[in-house]
């Protein structure tokens, strides 16, 4: 049987997309797997920051209309990308393997707490923003969009003295680089939620092919973005919100550490939760937060 693969048309996203059309071909070669690109909305806006025109799905929008009409049978997705809150009729039935959480550091001069003052570092998450700012109020912080190649290209013609993008992004396409990139401490720079997994989204309806896909599923991982997603799910689900999360697993309890940041008061607060089972870290976190002022945080959005 045929099956069609839907996927962003970034270096990136198609790295990704063959990556899962390559596990399923080993486990099921008695099928097709055919990968189907699509533009979307985030792809095509890029002078505006994500969280200025919806935030919410701007990277999955055409793709989730193509699973529903039924143009596309699965789409391959970085699970930062998916709102906390799915879209009806459909669901995501694998979550690989994590790969590295962290930020990336990337400038040839000098690292976060050493560059020089009024220096350029480029985002376009509020979230690292926020972080940067909290650490370095004295450096300019300004829009980058654009795809990853992209981001390092305009870094290299030295139309920002530094970026942040994530680590995962950077061993996939095998470009990190040891003598100019450094991680950021995922306790001090907390990640976004989901960062580092891939998904794969189908139809509900869809039961056989959710069979199938659930040999590429990673149970650990699955229960970590749980945990991250149910937490981002009590803020309306937004991904692109000055959020940060993380779940790990140390064999015998689970460890959330999270963040919330004020865009205008550059104000965050963070905490941590262990708990044994993970269904408790979500909620304990955010009674937590919400006693610190979460909620007035996030109004300054508006």
């Amino acid at each position: 049987m045929k099956y069609t693969v839907a996927t962003r048309g970034s270096k990136l996203a198609l790295y990704q997309a063959n990556f899962v059309k390559d596990r399923l071909s080993e486990n099921f070669p008695e099928n097709q797997w055919e990968i189907r690109t699509f533009t979307t909305t985030g792809d095509r806006i890029l002078d505006q920051p994500l969280s200025g025109f919806g935030g919410k799905g701007v990277f999955l929008k055409e793709i989730e209309e193509a699973l529903l009409s039924g143009d596309a049978d699965l789409a391959v997705h970085s699970l930062k990308d998916v709102p906390g809150v799915e879209t009806p009729d459909l669901q995501l039935v694998a979550f690989l393997l994590r790969d590295d959480p962290r930020d990336v550091w990337i400038s040839k001069q000098d690292d976060l707490m050493h560059l020089l003052p009024e220096k350029r570092v480029g985002t376009s998450s509020l979230r690292r923003s926020l972080l940067v700012h909290f650490y370095r109020t004295d450096l300019r912080v300004e829009l980058l969009r654009g795809n990853l190649d992209t981001r390092l290209r305009k870094l290299s013609d030295g139309k920002y003295d530094a970026i942040v993008v994530a680590a995962a992004g950077l061993h996939r396409l095998g470009l990190f680089d040891e003598s100019h990139m450094h991680y950021l401490s995922e306790e001090a720079f907390i990640p976004a939620i989901g960062q580092g997994i891939l998904v794969v989204q189908i139809r509900k309806d869809k039961e056989g092919l959710s069979k199938m896909l659930s040999a590429l599923n990673d149970p650990v991982t699955e229960s970590a973005a749980k945990i991250e997603r149910k937490f981002l799910a009590h803020y309306d689900g937004g991904c692109h919100l000055p959020i940060g999360g993380l779940a790990t697993y140390t064999g015998e309890k689970w460890r959330f550490r999270a963040f919330i940041g004020g865009v205008n008061s550059r104000r965050i607060i963070q905490d941590f939760v262990e708990e044994k089972e993970p269904d408790a870290c979500a909620t304990t976190m955010y009674q937590k937060l919400e006693q610190q002022g979460a909620r007035e945080l996030l109004k300054e959005l508006d």
